[in-house]
């Protein structure tokens, strides 16, 4: 006899998800027991905290490119996972969620009432099905994955304890009943007429922006033959800090609202945007550009552009990044006026320089949040994976981790879910058991969730003992230091104890208590050493640094805005035209001497 939780154990692992993170329950423990990480069935994992669940699972999809998966049982341990389902949502990632259904007890009255959350799931579902039928199930669960993978989103099954128990109709269908693998989509061909329009559009300007977002991955060489071709600056959006390493001298750093100075006069001062892959760019950010600045979008999907279609003169290019780039690239006209592009070289050089000398700076004995960073990046190992959390630690995140190719990075993008590195650093090491993994977070977000998790990489440290470093770094200043920033900058206020301080806690007492290891670090002095020694070791390890929080992030410097500040590259642009001509001119003079 095959169960039906057995059918789904195998056509899970036929569609290529090897692991489904959740937490057990009695309508879910018939599927639970089957996910033994067998060669036919994924792996189970087991959670603190639902939405921790579906978290990791929407970090697999990032990380792997194949769908995630995750669980829970009816009532509360649904609802509780609905944070984490809207995190890929709203990040595009396509995550399957299995979600259980108690059948009422009869007599049982109003002493237990079940939540009735189907409704709830369908607004955050491309496809949500309750199944009831066991013969039902083996159809529902491949559109459900059809759904997630196509529609690029969440699709829920909800199905009840007597149809997981139930036997199955007919002998489960394995990999051989897939003629291609399923989870991989044909690359769509961009219209010529699209790619023409878009290529008369960036031939005109002179000042062209490339935003690079993470529908770009694996395009990094040809964006950056166009940029060349274009004399173009590029950014990127938090999502996309992987697609380009950052030390390429035109990049210039993160694009989003408290992002990088030079990133912000670049959308600011360009005549031309070009945004690829880039759904998430925040539109926020473009009311100070020209008004007649033109927008050429290329994504994947239909309707992608961010921008609004009647304020700027748009063309979308609908298809394969790589595939559109590659058909651009013989339209486009090599620019022979490079003041924009060496405007927007020497700003990063500068803003680089600046966040060096910045980094260096520290008050008495307090450790600085800037050179906990600054020393990481420039000891990260070479296949790095970075994640961050929301708050202060996105800040340096953005500001001074420099990642080189090949190097990976993800955060909770669009939800900005506090306590997320932590289940995204747990779903990086499984996903790439080989790789160094650090997780950057703020002790708020810590306490928001993380530290649960850190009880689930406990409970698997003899597994992750003998891989690469897992490294957990908690910048603690007790404060919630962004959102006190943020008030200090509208309101020109002072902190406000009741709604920025974060109880005290000393984390690496906490991981110690639990069997991790950890390190406490206080003085400046110890923040080299004690990088080197947790990334030449193996395995987990939680450094805690005693952080000042009254260092501010650039946007809250006296001056500057949370769009990056007041730095202009058509002013720099023009003082290099100046200068360029005095040079020749004086140059002209000697040599006619």
């Amino acid at each position: 006899m095959v169960s039906v939780s057995e059918l789904i154990a195998v056509r899970l692992r036929a569609w290529g998800v090897d692991r489904v993170f959740g937490i057990p329950g009695r309508d879910v423990d018939s599927l639970v027991t089957v996910l033994d990480g067998g060669p036919r069935v994924p792996e189970f994992l087991q959670t603190r905290h639902e939405e921790s669940a579906a978290l990791m699972a929407c970090a697999h999809a990032k990380f792997t490119g194949r769908p995630g998966c995750c669980l829970a049982a009816s009532g509360p341990g649904a609802l509780r996972l609905l944070g984490g389902l809207y995190d890929a949502a709203l990040d595009r990632q396509p995550v399957v969620a299995v979600v259980g259904e108690e059948p009422p007890t009869p007599g049982a009255g109003r002493q237990r009432r079940s939540v009735s959350a189907a409704h709830l799931f369908a607004q955050v579902s491309e496809y949500s099905e309750r199944v009831s039928d066991p013969a039902l199930m083996d159809d529902a669960l491949d559109r459900a994955l059809r759904a997630a993978i196509s529609g690029r989103g969440v699709a829920t099954l909800i199905v009840p304890r007597p149809v997981l128990d139930a036997e199955a109709p007919s002998k489960p269908r394995g990999a051989e009943a897939t003629s291609s693998p399923l989870h991989v989509r044909p690359p769509v061909r961009p219209l010529d007429r699209q790619v023409q329009s878009a290529a008369d559009i960036l031939n005109d300007g002179r000042r062209t922006a490339v935003i690079v977002g993470p529908d770009a991955a694996g395009a990094a060489d040809r964006i950056t033959k166009v940029a060349q071709r274009l004399g173009a600056g590029v950014a990127k959006t938090p999502s996309g800090r992987d697609v380009l390493p950052d030390d390429l001298p035109f990049v210039t750093g993160v694009a989003a609202p408290f992002g990088s100075t030079p990133a912000a006069s670049l959308v600011r001062d360009c005549d031309t945007l070009l945004l690829v892959g880039a759904h998430d760019f925040d539109t926020g950010l473009l009311p100070g550009s020209d008004p007649r600045c033109r927008v050429v979008t290329i994504d994947v999907d239909p309707g992608a552009c961010p921008v609004d279609e009647d304020a700027f003169s748009a063309v979308q290019v609908t298809g394969d990044v790589a595939t559109a780039l590659e058909m651009l690239l013989p339209l486009l006209h090599g620019r022979t006026d490079r003041r924009w592009r060496v405007a927007v070289e020497d700003a990063v050089r500068e803003w680089r320089a600046e966040g060096r000398s910045k980094a260096r700076r520290f008050f008495g004995m307090a450790i600085s949040p800037r050179s906990v960073v600054a020393e990481l990046s420039a000891r990260l190992p070479d296949q790095a994976v970075v994640v961050t959390d929301t708050g202060s630690a996105l800040d340096w995140w953005m500001r001074h981790l420099q990642l080189r190719e090949g190097m990976r990075a993800a955060l909770s993008g669009h939800l900005a879910t506090p306590g997320a590195a932590v289940p995204y650093a747990v779903a990086a090491r499984l996903a790439f058991p080989e790789r160094p993994v650090i997780a950057l977070i703020g002790d708020g977000a810590l306490q928001a969730g993380g530290m649960n998790e850190l009880i689930t990489v406990r409970r698997h440290l003899e597994r992750l003992a003998d891989l690469p470093p897992m490294i957990f770094c908690v910048l603690n200043n007790e404060d919630l230091s962004r959102l006190t920033w943020q008030r200090r900058q509208e309101a020109a206020d002072p902190r406000i104890p009741a709604t920025g301080e974060v109880p005290a806690i000393s984390y690496a007492r906490y991981a110690e208590l639990l069997g991790l290891p950890a390190v406490r670090c206080v003085r400046p002095g110890e923040v080299v050493p004690v990088w080197e020694e947790a990334l030449s070791a193996k395995g987990p390890v939680l450094l805690e640094f005693i952080v000042d929080g009254d260092t501010p992030p650039d946007w809250a410097e006296p001056g500057a805005t949370a769009h990056g500040g007041q730095g202009s590259l058509l002013r720099h642009a023009a003082d290099t035209s100046w200068r360029r001509r005095i040079t020749a001119s004086v140059s002209g003079r000697l040599g006619s001497g």
